[in-house]
């Protein structure tokens, strides 16, 4: 499991602009969190920085190792991460899902789109898990590539699992199936969201409050996202 600490932690754009901090939390290995606070507070910012697609200044440590000085490949290999705005780059559907982890049987691919309730429209598609992705995705609703990236996500077998309103596009049958397989993911969570029912499905048990870098426990409802 992974825990995260941040001792005045600066998240900067790649050209040096402050967009988050100073943060100083600490977020214990299993722990699952949503992150609360007003457009522009950070949190999607904090999100991609522990993806290590930003620069930071200060402390940021995983497993009490400073996130730096880590081995990026290696780092991504242990999470998993899921956006508002599904990206499917590889050509196919099928090779979307494995994109993180191509070496998975076909039985762990199945299980990751039944998970992900793929495995619902999938067989309606011409091509079926082979039909194109890529610029030639267009055919599926942003919905049904959300799921595609949600698949994704739960296929790796990962430590750490990053969302970014990753309900957005779905709609409330399809948000409980996956909510629900997101409660069975055995490791810690760092979720963006608004949609409380989801937040509660998923088994939140903390809150992080941006700007101020608070943690508290999660009370339920909407009064505890805030």
């Amino acid at each position: 499991l992974i825990g995260v600490e941040a001792r005045d932690l600066l998240i900067k754009s790649p050209e040096g602009k402050v967009l988050a901090g100073p943060l100083n939390f600490s977020l214990p290995a299993g722990a699952r969190v949503v992150l609360v606070g007003q457009s522009g507070s950070g949190k999607s910012s904090l999100l991609n920085t522990l993806l290590g697609f930003l620069p930071y200044e200060g402390s940021l440590k995983v497993n009490g190792a400073e996130l730096r000085e880590l081995d990026a490949d290696r780092w991504r290999r242990l999470l998993s991460w899921v956006g508002q705005n599904p990206q499917l780059p590889a050509a196919t559907l099928r090779e979307n899902v494995l994109l993180a982890w191509p070496e998975a049987s076909d039985a762990q691919l199945r299980l990751a789109l039944d998970k992900a309730w793929v495995s619902e429209f999938i067989a309606l598609l011409p091509d079926g898990i082979h039909t194109a992705g890529g610029d030639h995705a267009g055919r599926l609703s942003v919905g049904q590539a959300q799921r595609i990236a949600v698949a994704r996500a739960l296929l790796v077998p990962c430590r750490l699992l990053l969302l970014d309103e990753p309900t957005n596009h779905l709609d409330p049958e399809t948000q409980e199936v996956i909510g629900r397989n997101f409660r069975l993911f055995e490791g810690t969570i760092l979720v963006v969201s608004h949609n409380v029912r989801f937040v509660e499905q998923i088994g939140i048990n903390r809150v992080l409050m941006l700007p101020s870098g608070r943690v508290e426990d999660y009370e339920g409802g909407e009064e505890g996202m805030r």
